[in-house]
């Protein structure tokens, strides 16, 4: 019998409600770092796999037909991975390339399973290797790496160049991006470029290349575990993934350019920015001193070397960043949302001030709700993840105000769930961001015309 959407949305809030008897069901104070490759690089606020897998198997149980899964804000690729443990087809695009080349990696259908040793030999190559080249152009490079680091890691370089296979060469990159993210002279405590003080780079004593192979290891055997639970769940056929994988350098604001014949997606699951990059979580800054080590060919074709221009590019290029020929009017903006218009009615006025990067984020944001919505089937569903920021000492209420701009966009919000942020790795020193310890999860249908 062919149920109605609303007969699936009763039967999907029956099962998110058994579901959400338990607290920490969404969640999940237990955390393993090395679930599906999720530890093979440090990403500025990576969702928590097992989450996502949860949350998924609950759209499956009620929608069973669903083949696709779209992440237009991939980040890590998280959402993905999660889909692979279902054998879906798992689509994804991102604008920071470093976020691209991390996906490629755990989302490939086939892998080289002695890359663990492979890794090996590239360092012992890089250790025996005695040019004195250094193999980056970037601008105040002293700034940033001391010599002898700068060395070695233009050694691993070399040798990662030397290898023949495209996947391993991107699994070498990312740890590579790793072991500059651990040995350069920028603090990790907050994801903004920051130095540390002079006197502490004259006290670090670290080798890249014994990083680069401690890294590999660990990586190789996340990666190994991966696959076998891929595996046992019947999601490889001859070591290779039995679905489609494709995962791309793109702006969202214009998704629908990207994505042809493998649109429309039957589900969407996403983390959204929850504001502009360079006052919220500065993805691109965290990334662009690894993207300075790593050959773009590997990446993607779109790449663009043009990204690391600045320290900000990428970041400026994301929503919100700079004005945009693809955003909607702020009177559109605040007619579509309420309560945006309300808070932003609170903030001051002056142009570089919190409600001028507010607006302009939003208008970017309801472009790339445009864009997404015309990749989707009717009455498919679409899980967002979103935190609520601050701006002037106040909250943004984000989750209300995606509500009401989806539901202007002819779609339904089924449900709103709360999960509590335990682990989830934010830049605690970013004022904005400090906040950021419980998340709203909406499940939305979108709405069949």
């Amino acid at each position: 019998m062919v149920r109605t959407p609303q007969e699936v949305d009763a039967q999907l809030l029956k099962l998110l409600d058994a579901k959400s008897a338990d607290p920490d069901f969404w969640s999940s104070k237990d955390r393993d770092r090395t679930d599906s490759a999720h530890s093979i690089f440090q990403y500025p606020a990576m969702m928590v796999p097992l989450v996502q897998r949860r949350l998924l198997g609950a759209v499956l149980e009620a929608r069973p037909d669903i083949q696709s899964v779209y992440d237009p804000f991939m980040g890590s690729g998280t959402s993905l991975v999660s889909g692979m443990h279902y054998g879906l087809n798992v689509y994804g695009n991102d604008i920071n390339p470093l976020a691209v080349l991390i996906s490629r990696v755990r989302t490939a259908r086939s892998v080289e399973f002695t890359v663990g040793a492979i890794a090996e030999q590239v360092a012992s190559k890089a250790a025996a290797d005695r040019r004195d080249t250094i193999e980056t152009s970037m601008a105040n490079r002293e700034k940033w790496f001391q010599t002898d680091v700068a060395l070695e890691l233009s050694r691993l370089r070399r040798a990662i160049r030397k290898c023949d296979d495209l996947w391993v060469r991107r699994f070498l990159w990312v740890t590579l991006a790793e072991t500059v993210r651990l040995t350069s002279n920028d603090r990790t405590s907050t994801y903004k470029l920051h130095a540390r003080p002079a006197s502490e780079i004259e006290k670090r004593n670290l080798s890249p290349i014994t990083v680069f192979r401690d890294l590999a290891r660990e990586n190789a055997a996340s990666f190994t575990t991966f696959r076998r639970r891929l595996k046992e769940a019947n999601r490889l056929k001859s070591a290779k993934y039995v679905a489609e994988t494709d995962v791309r350098v793109a702006d969202t604001r214009n998704a629908q350019d990207y994505w042809g014949e493998a649109a429309p997606f039957d589900l969407l699951m996403t983390s959204p920015p929850y504001g502009d990059n360079l006052t919220t979580v500065t993805y691109g800054q965290h990334s662009y001193l690894p993207l300075h080590w790593i050959d773009f060919k590997d990446i993607d074709p779109a790449a663009d070397l043009a990204t690391l221009r600045t320290t900000q590019e990428i970041d400026r290029r994301s929503l919100g960043g700079t004005g945009s020929d693809h955003v909607w009017t702020e009177t559109r903006l605040l007619e579509a949302s309420p309560r945006l218009k309300r808070f932003a009615g609170e903030l001051p006025g002056k142009p570089d001030d919190g409600r001028a990067r507010l607006i302009r984020f939003y208008t970017d944001f309801g472009a790339s709700l445009d864009s997404i919505l015309s990749v989707m089937k009717p009455n498919s569903y679409m899980i967002w993840t979103v935190g609520n920021r601050n701006i002037a000492g106040q909250q943004v209420p984000t989750d209300l105000v995606l509500g009401e701009l989806v539901e202007g966009l002819s779609c339904k919000v089924v449900t709103t769930l709360t999960r509590r942020i335990h682990h989830k790795r934010m830049p605690d020193r970013n004022a904005s961001s400090a906040t950021m310890r419980e998340e709203k999860i909406l499940l939305v249908r979108k709405v069949e015309a």
